[in-house]
């Protein structure tokens, strides 16, 4: 019976991972004050680490790699020491995150894109994909505001109970990734413009490019079984 659950649980895997991304992105608006708590997002989060790793259990090399990476960053958080004299405290941990959702954004896109079955779970898996770029775009922006304060004009005063600071880095990280530009959290900084020009980027080209390829791939899947 355990096994049956653990085999359910890793064919929806893709389905899960996107449920905890959306608890990640609108969990504060099932919140009073329209915020996350400290708390809460500590916990969407780890739920968001756990189902990722899920995403990753079919590639070995890839689930290593991360299982890795996140036992180093349970360490530091467990030394809470700087690993570097010069370098913050939190940036190994940020390098982790960012490490972590690029890993899982590229083993959902090839998996996506070399689906053998097109079918609804493809179109998950492609926004999935794209909401982890987000999610890159995110840990790149926060790492950048903690190496040089100031760097995007407009982010509220740091708050650790809230984390508003960061749910605005948010809000800026998918507002660039599809090319919006509301002007109200702008990059000031010189490292901060290039890093929203390669945010833009990337998620110009995988509308226009990658799901262009599985979207055609889909219909060509489609019109061939009504030809046979």
């Amino acid at each position: 019976m355990h096994s049956r659950r653990v085999e359910v649980l890793f064919e929806y895997r893709v389905e899960v991972f996107l449920f905890s991304q959306f608890l990640l992105l609108f969990g504060s608006l099932i919140l009073p004050g329209q915020t996350l708590d400290a708390y809460v997002f500590s916990l969407f989060y780890s739920f968001n680490i756990a189902t990722g790793m899920l995403v990753t259990l079919k590639k070995k090399v890839h689930f290593r790699l991360i299982t890795v990476l996140l036992a180093c960053s349970i360490l530091l958080f467990l030394l809470d020491t700087p690993l570097f004299p010069n370098v913050g405290r939190l940036v190994p941990q940020l390098v982790i995150y960012f490490i972590f959702h690029a890993i899982v954004a590229l083993v959902l896109i090839e998996e996506m894109l070399f689906a053998q079955e097109k079918n609804y779970r493809v179109v998950l898996g492609v926004l999935s994909g794209y909401i982890s770029i987000g999610m890159v775009s995110f840990f790149l922006f926060v790492l950048i505001e903690h190496m040089y304060p100031g760097s995007f004009k407009g982010l509220p005063v740091e708050d650790m109970e809230t984390h508003s600071q960061e749910e605005a880095i948010l809000y800026v990280a998918f507002i660039t990734l599809m090319t919006i530009g509301y002007g109200d959290i702008v990059p000031v900084a010189p490292l901060a413009r290039k890093a929203a020009i390669i945010v833009g980027l990337a998620g110009q080209f995988y509308m226009v490019v990658l799901t262009a390829i599985i979207v055609g791939k889909f219909l060509h899947m489609k019109t061939t079984e009504k030809k046979d």
